[in-house]
């Protein structure tokens, strides 16, 4: 809708202004939180470095696996927000996560049900982003969600074609489903460490497989039609079963104690 913003005077990228907002969002969160569990600024500090080298990484190898064509116009190493796909992205984090609390010996369950609020939040903006910027946006409709891009617009304005904003689509349902994953959180007496992180990280496939079919995607057919629905089902079984495993586990032990 708008690929350029103007502020104080200057035009910036309405992309990369939400995506370096989305990382300052986000590492602001987290050091908050992590302040609340009395871990150290300086541990905290590195997790945020671990975070955003290593979902750089994931995000920029994952997209050359589902989409090299889109290295014909840029590098592989080019340093920006750019060529990038977000679950690759996520990968490189929940490594990031996991080095970081074997390191300084922290539970890792704890800490990723601590990442939640950031990752839901900078996703969110990053969304706003790309809706600007006028890219993941979804399918030609003739539905009351449709919107017009210039780029779909003719200058004498005789026809316009209407796409799906799942850029919005995403964004909303990225904060919506924080609401259940936020009560099991606070349930802790009934849940364990990490359900709070398995029930978002379920729902947000979920969403992303409900969204998928609407979604104009650059990939080939076997990416959009076989590989990401088989890797967002793989991923619901593996939370669902992880959090089942760990709830009932759990409950055997409270049982035990009473």
């Amino acid at each position: 809708m708008k690929p350029s913003l103007v502020i104080f005077g200057k035009t910036v990228a309405s992309y990369r202004l939400f995506a370096i907002l989305a990382v300052i969002s986000g590492t602001t969160i987290l050091f908050l939180l992590l302040g609340k569990k009395k871990i150290k600024v300086w541990k905290t500090a590195i997790l945020a470095v671990f975070l955003l080298v290593f979902f750089f990484i994931g995000a920029r190898l994952f997209n050359i696996f589902v989409n090299p064509a889109a290295y014909e116009d840029i590098s592989v190493f080019e340093p920006e927000f750019v060529g990038l796909s977000i679950y690759g992205g996520f990968f490189g984090a929940l490594l990031a996560v996991v080095l970081w609390c074997l390191l300084f010996r922290i539970p890792i369950f704890g800490i990723l049900d601590l990442c939640i609020v950031p990752a839901a939040v900078s996703f969110a903006i990053a969304r706003i982003g790309c809706f600007l910027n006028g890219c993941c946006s979804g399918k030609f409709t003739n539905s009351i969600f449709g919107v017009v891009y210039p780029k779909f617009a003719d200058a004498g304005g005789l026809a316009s074609y209407p796409v799906l904003p799942t850029q919005l689509f995403e964004m909303a349902f990225a904060i919506i489903i924080l609401i259940p994953a936020l009560i099991v959180q606070k349930k802790s007496d009934k849940f364990p460490e990490g359900s709070a992180f398995l029930v978002y990280a379920n729902l947000f496939c979920i969403m992303r497989l409900f969204i998928l079919p609407f979604r104009r995607l650059p990939y080939k057919s076997w990416v959009k039609h076989y590989f990401y629905p088989a890797l967002y089902l793989i991923l619901i079984f593996i939370s669902l079963v992880i959090f089942l495993y760990r709830y009932i586990k759990n409950r055997k032990v409270n049982e035990k104690g009473y």
